[in-house]
């Protein structure tokens, strides 16, 4: 969901044309060439299973997990981890696979989508190709080493009907504001559920802790979270977002079509 720094939502690589340090989010794509003109597609393999490798950028190798598994529907879908950052599962926003041509994409919301392009092994057991970030290309191979690790949605207690709705705030990250979405709902079965997104990004659950007219949500994909105040007239939560070192001020708003 949000990530503290613009060119830091999902990973950090350090990669440059003149291999000098520079911060870039990872999220994943794996670009497909087509395939060649007056030949068939060879049949689909299937890429799913837990995948553990690294992005090979000059000064270092950034250590990178990738869980990937066919839906009911036929459709390939998964998330991404960078332990580094302390970011577990987070969500792709297309995964497609033609051949052994893999295609990953992940949107993090202010620095456009990023990209592994690669092919899978003969064997099924490997991936490599080139991670793509913006101009910037580096090397990479990912390893299947068993089966994909998805982690259930948290589970949390029902909240006061004051807080469900859809909420918007902004970020500042560098001088850029970026849009915020806060979405909290009640279920049937008597637990809550949440998510939250910045600009395009893909929305990723949050862990959710109520008390009277205080609220503190917990990003169970990255280290960010917020403790806010809901205002006596319920049109307005007033608190603190924080991820590591960054903290600063922050209000959602109940979105207009509600109030």
């Amino acid at each position: 969901m949000i990530r503290s720094q613009a060119k830091n939502w999902l990973f950090r690589c350090l990669c440059s044309a003149r291999n000098d340090a520079l911060l870039l989010s990872l999220a994943v794509l794996v670009a497909l060439a087509p395939p060649t003109r007056g030949h068939a597609a060879a049949p689909a393999l299937d890429p799913s299973g837990h995948w553990e490798g690294a992005i090979h950028a000059p000064s270092q190798d950034v250590t990178v997990s990738v869980d990937l598994a066919l839906g009911r529907d036929g459709k390939l879908a998964g998330t991404v981890s960078n332990p580094g950052e302390h970011i577990a599962g987070y969500p792709l926003a297309v995964a497609a696979i033609d051949g052994g041509d893999v295609r990953l994409e992940l949107k993090t919301g202010g620095s456009g989508v990023q990209t592994f392009a690669g092919k899978l092994g003969a064997d099924g057991k490997k991936l490599s190709g080139d991670f793509l970030v913006g101009v910037y290309s580096v090397p990479f191979d990912l390893e299947r080493t068993g089966d994909a690790k998805f982690a259930p949605p948290p589970k949390n207690a029902a909240i006061d009907k004051a807080f469900v709705g859809e909420w918007t705030a902004s970020i500042d990250l560098g001088g850029n504001s970026l849009p915020v979405k806060l979405e909290l709902a009640n279920r049937g079965d008597g637990t809550s559920a949440g998510t939250w997104s910045a600009g395009d990004g893909s929305a990723t659950s949050v862990v959710i802790a109520q008390r009277d007219r205080s609220v503190t949500l917990t990003s169970n994909v990255t280290s960010a979270a917020y403790t806010g105040t809901l205002s006596t007239n319920n049109t307005e939560i007033a608190g603190t977002f924080s991820e590591g070192p960054l903290k600063q001020p922050m209000t959602f708003r109940r979105a207009a079509a509600q109030r």
